[in-house]
């Protein structure tokens, strides 16, 4: 965290405003201190991995690491009606925690990576189960935390397959989000032929899944 290449996202965050900077990343210390967040990476999530699955096992082509998400398969309103929000919340932390440890690792090993990538297939999601009133809230409280903790860590959000469902959320969100994140997010409809073509750009077929429009193998969770 003393690295310079950890200290400029604050920087950055805060249109180069060195005092606004030092308060958000003060700020940061203590949320980390008093949420736990350095052992959150060994806590067992196993009752959240099922439910909500995802993969941190492929990079772009700069050698980026992906966060992989079949959107469809979380049933966000499920964890809340079962009273899981505060749950979630956490496992999401401990998912962002680990990949952006792998960008820190990456950069150890001498590759030059700074950020990660979120590739989320929205085909199938509705608005009872991940745009409902009551799941809205969360949405909120992931993308505010997202820039107030891990500013600048994320290279792109690129959606493919995007039904209407998802206008819902980003109009929800829209009001929270910072000019740098509102331009990291990358929508596309069912035009496969969009979506391939963009994604063939940045990250290789053998990376990306069946679903992504690639030949990786299915994982195993």
């Amino acid at each position: 965290m003393k690295h310079d290449t950890y200290l400029i996202r604050w920087l950055r965050a805060t249109n180069f405003d060195v005092n606004a900077a030092e308060r958000m990343l003060r700020q940061n210390l203590k949320w980390r201190k008093s949420q736990k967040i350095k052992n959150i990476r060994n806590e067992d999530f196993k009752d959240m991995e099922q439910d909500f699955p995802i993969t941190i096992d492929t990079y772009d082509k700069i050698g980026q690491p992906i966060g992989v998400l079949d959107l469809y398969e979380w049933d966000i309103r499920s964890a809340v009606l079962q009273g899981k929000t505060v749950r979630l919340v956490r496992y999401i932390t401990a998912l962002v925690e680990n990949i952006t440890g792998q960008v820190c690792e990456r950069q150890q090993k001498g590759m030059n990576v700074t950020q990660d990538v979120m590739l989320l297939n929205a085909d199938g999601i509705n608005v009872v189960q991940q745009a409902c009133p009551i799941c809205l809230p969360l949405w909120i409280q992931f993308i505010t935390s997202i820039q107030n903790y891990y500013p600048e860590w994320t290279d792109e959000f690129i959606i493919i397959d995007s039904p209407p469902a998802v206008q819902i959320i980003l109009n929800a969100i829209r009001p929270f989000l910072s000019r740098n994140t509102r331009n990291i997010i990358k929508v596309f409809g069912h035009n496969r032929k969009n979506w391939m073509t963009y994604l063939d750009n940045k990250i290789s077929r053998s990376e990306r899944r069946k679903e992504y429009g690639g030949t990786k193998p299915p994982f195993k969770f």
